[in-house]
């Protein structure tokens, strides 16, 4: 015995085994597909958020050195501009020279501009923002260029036509440590064929770069510019590559912005990008190790992540395995101790259901034993009737005849009798009585209701045109004499197609459960209920209408005479209890909207909900609560509120800074979003601010339109955008008319 118990054991474990194993494996697979497309997800993702980082450090790395170009360009524009550094002006006296060396002082308001150096061709004498000094002086006692001589620099000075770029070289200055400057000639004035003089800039390399903060962007990288003949100018980090020839072709690739190199046995991810205004190229170096290590730690994190999952999905399948396959082992023991033999095949749910099999097979003989009985099968028959199992009256009176169920006429309808749930007991009294009353024209067979109070017939008529409300009334009348109970009857339309029976069941249901309006002990013809027209006494949807239009004129007198006259067409209505509840519910709901505009968080609480809604059984009660809600509404509007005004423009002044730069915003959408009209959200506000919303409108986009002016370098048409209009034309002129001034001339008098 003991043994015969372990090998069911054991049985039973193989088979759990065998499907954990089954529900593991069908977890992994959604996990690895779930990881694999995970994994291209995220790298493509993170891949993208990072090549989008490099381009931002390139653009602006591009436009530190380029903003410091076109400085240096309106620097000179302002030197040749200036009378006191003109030719004659500087060559009249030493004042005039001292003049010309603090203008010169004043300009050099970059980090990166060491000095500024102002020369006349023809003269031997140098302005500079530091000193004045003579031109074999200056590159022969005051700067060492390591490549610079002095006749080349004589002839730089004198003979350029267009701006020159020097590339980065070590200078000795006496007493200070050798620095590496950028010297930038600039032919003064600028594009002119003739120029008089040049302007000489000397840049600090180690401070060109100072606004990108290079040692946190490019802590293992470099940044390098080349000029357009492939010379290095000017690089974050001094490396011996950069001296090597051929650098610039190896790391520029045409048209490749970013490509990854090996440089120095070490690879690199190179971005390159030509400045249109410079001429110039822009590179930068960030090894490759640094720029994917974010995308491994993501990946890192997912796979992490999968696994933790995988471990949960694990432990989460064997518990509801465990929880699941008890009742299998309840059950296997079950048929064991039914069959008296034990479970021999291998499949354990294969044997449960054998034995299930067998168990259901002589359940069917017992079943047709059952149905043996005469009762038992009437009402199937007629089950079956009611459900539109039969095709032809034939049929059913071929199947019906052993049991004594036939309908010798083609007109079908199906009656519904309920008596009060206490009187229940006569039921069998009662289906006994209408029985007696079925004749030559008109027979009947019941077929038991699930309701101990209800009772369902299905009548056959002799003639269609038979007058079926006098007989039925008729009928009505003899049974409530008889039995002394108050009885209601629900009857359907007659059908001939058998298929329709079922949908006069439904009829005679839907009549029978109208009594709440006609009353009890009635007879409820459904043809009755859908011959009047509700939609001739009351349109729900045009009372809501009206509500709402009573409602935005605010006037309490008016809003207690409509409600109320809406009240007495739902009670004159007939509509069903289901309709005026509906109905009453949604007028309620406008209250509360209505009074949560105008004071909010005043009267909601104080309104019919919809628990409560459903308490009532008739109209007039629904009625009553409809007038008992608008009352509480009419108490509120009339209470003083003063802080409400205060808080309706707050609201309506939050919303306006929340949305004005939405190109179709406007005041109609103001009125929308607070769910009142056009009309009265003009008025309500010209009343309490004394100016219209428009203005309030105008004068919010036109203050963020001057803060972008001031703040930003987006062209006009891009910040009439940004502040929702789009008609760039109208807006310079609204913004001239509040401001005095264009756009552009706001800007250039506010920059």
């Amino acid at each position: 015995m003991m043994m015969n118990a372990t090998l069911r054991r054991r049985k039973v474990m193989t088979v759990f085994n065998r499907y954990l194993l089954s529900f593991i494996l069908l977890l992994f697979v959604p996990l690895l597909l779930l990881g694999i497309t995970g994994y291209y997800q995220l790298t493509t993702i993170v891949g993208d958020e990072m090549e989008r980082n490099n381009q931002s450090l390139l653009n602006s790395f591009q436009n530190e050195v380029d903003n410091k170009l076109i400085l240096m360009n309106k620097l000179a524009i302002q030197i040749t501009e200036s009378p006191e550094l003109s030719p004659y002006t500087l060559s009249q006296d030493m004042f005039s020279e001292y003049q010309g060396k603090k203008i010169l002082a004043g300009m050099a308001v970059d980090d990166s501009i060491r000095e500024i150096v102002l020369h006349v061709r023809g003269s031997e004498k140098l302005y500079s923002s530091l000193s004045t000094y003579k031109v074999k002086d200056y590159v022969d006692s005051f700067y060492y260029f390591a490549e610079w001589k002095e006749e080349q620099f004589y002839h730089d000075l004198n003979q350029i036509t267009s701006t020159m770029l020097r590339p980065a070289e070590d200078v000795r200055m006496d007493g200070l440590p050798v620095q590496r400057l950028i010297s930038y000639l600039v032919p003064i004035p600028i594009r002119n064929q003739k120029p008089y003089g040049t302007v000489l800039f000397e840049l600090k390399e180690d401070s060109l770069l100072k606004g990108l903060n290079p040692d946190l962007l490019l802590q293992n990288g470099n940044a390098i510019v080349f000029d357009q003949n492939g010379r290095v100018i000017s690089a974050y980090k001094q490396e011996e590559i950069l001296k090597s020839e051929g650098f610039y072709k190896q790391i520029v690739k045409g048209d490749n912005k970013n490509h990854i190199q090996v440089l120095q046995h070490k690879k690199y991810v190179i971005s390159v990008q030509k400045s249109t205004q410079s001429g110039l190229t822009y590179v930068t170096m960030l090894p490759h190790a640094a720029v994917v290590a974010p995308v491994k730690e993501v990946i890192w994190k997912w796979i992490i992540c999968l696994f933790i999952i995988g471990i949960i999905g694990c432990g989460f399948v064997y518990l509801v395995m465990v929880l699941n396959y008890n009742p299998v082992k309840k059950l296997a023991h079950l048929v064991e101790t039914l069959r008296g033999q034990s479970l021999q095949r291998t499949n354990l749910f294969e044997a449960i259901g054998s034995a299930i099999y067998d168990i259901a097979h002589s359940n069917q003989t017992l079943g047709r034993k059952l149905e043996e009985n005469r009762s038992a099968i009437k009402d199937h028959l007629l089950g079956s009737l009611l459900n539109g199992e039969f095709l032809t009256l034939d049929e059913v009176n071929e199947r019906g005849e052993e049991v004594g169920v036939m309908f010798p006429f083609a007109n079908l309808t199906v009656m519904i009798l309920e008596v009060p749930v206490s009187q229940a007991f006569y039921k069998e009294m009662l289906i006994a009585e209408v029985e007696r009353q079925f004749g030559e024209d008109v027979v009947g067979h019941v077929k038991m209701s699930l309701e101990a109070s209800r009772v369902i017939f299905i009548l056959s008529w002799r003639d269609a045109r038979m007058d079926r409300k006098a007989w039925l009334n008729h009928l009505h009348g003899q049974i409530s004499t008889v039995l002394d109970v108050s009885i209601t009857m629900g009857i359907g339309h007659s059908y001939q197609e058998l298929t329709q029976v079922g949908r006069s069941y439904l009829e005679a249901s839907t009549a029978i459960d109208y009594k709440m309006i006609k009353g009890n002990q009635h007879v409820i013809f459904f043809e009755d209920l859908m011959a009047h027209d509700h939609a001739d006494l009351l349109n729900p949807r045009r009372m809501l209408d009206e509500l709402d239009r009573l409602l935005q004129q605010g006037d309490t007198a008016r809003i207690t005479a409509g409600v109320q006259q809406m009240a007495l067409k739902i009670k004159q209505s007939g509509m069903t209890l289901f309709i005026a509840k509906e109905l009453c519910y949604d007028m309620n709901r406008l209250f509360i909207s209505f009074m949560e505009t105008r004071h909010p968080g005043s009267v909601s609480d104080n309104m019919p909900d919809i628990l409560t809604l459903t308490d009532y059984t008739t109209l007039d009660d629904i009625a009553d609560l409809l007038i008992g809600a608008c009352t509480t509404l009419c108490q509120a509007l009339e209470e003083p509120k003063q802080a409400s005004p205060a808080i309706m423009i707050g609201q309506i002044h939050h919303y306006i800074l929340q949305s004005y730069s939405e190109y179709d915003f406007s005041v109609q959408k103001i009125a929308e979003h607070f769910s009142i009209s056009l009309s009265y959200l003009s008025r309500y506000y010209k009343e309490q601010t004394g100016r219209t919303v428009m203005d309030y409108l105008n004068e919010v986009r036109i203050e963020q339109a001057k803060r972008l002016l001031r703040n930003d370098n987006s062209s006009v048409k891009d910040i009439v955008q940004q502040i929702g209009y789009y008609d760039v034309s109208s807006f310079i002129r609204k913004f001239k008319q509040q401001v005095g001034l264009t756009p552009g001339e706001y800007r250039k008098q506010n920059k």
